[in-house]
């Protein structure tokens, strides 16, 4: 079976200062995989968008002096007498999560710190709706379980995507930690 790619041109200045082209075929699993790490990237982007959006709103609610009916409204004592730092940890959490998404730095350890504060909304929020006759299903806070567990699934998948057209891909950091120690390794898993 022949093998099917897609053909690229590359144009740059020979050894005498002229213009030289050469054509390099791309396998059909190259292009997918470039095509992958794009799909990818602009998830990232676009979610890690979704989230600074979310935390900017915790803020405006802490502004409005809303924040406090907000967590008191999940309907748990120790929320409730500590709304504040609740309230502070999970703006700070969506804002510098999303941040680090849409940068591409520090992209997995805000991937997996940003899904477990959605869990953490989820089992907080999800496990208390009652159906009421008439109005529908109740749900304690402000928030959709549904939409919450599925942000939260997004961001777990982002742990595991590509660093791929991000800060950390621009400034080659991977190949600027160098080393094959274990402290190495993890300050490369973690930066990219």
């Amino acid at each position: 079976m022949g093998q099917m790619g897609a053909h690229v041109t590359k144009a740059g200045f020979g050894k005498s200062d002229e213009l030289t082209t050469e054509a390099v075929v791309l396998s059909d699993s190259e292009r997918v995989g470039r095509n992958a790490t794009r799909t990818l990237s602009g998830i990232r982007i676009l979610f890690g968008a979704i989230f600074l959006f979310d935390g900017i709103l915790k803020w405006i609610l802490f502004q409005q002096g809303t924040m406090q009916g907000v967590i008191q409204g999940f309907g748990y004592g120790w929320l409730s007498s500590n709304w504040v730092a609740v309230g502070a940890a999970v703006a700070l959490g969506e804002t510098f999560g999303g941040l680090l998404l849409i940068l591409g730095v520090f992209q997995r350890p805000a991937a997996a710190w940003s899904a477990a504060i959605m869990l953490g909304i989820w089992a907080l929020s999800g496990f208390d709706g009652a159906y009421v006759q008439g109005s529908g299903w109740n749900f304690v806070g402000y928030t959709d379980p549904g939409g919450d567990l599925m942000l939260a699934l997004i961001f777990v998948g982002l742990v595991f995507a590509p660093y791929a057209y991000g800060i950390a891909s621009r400034l080659h950091l991977r190949e600027k930690l160098p080393g094959s120690s274990i402290k190495a390794r993890v300050l490369r898993a973690l930066v990219c």
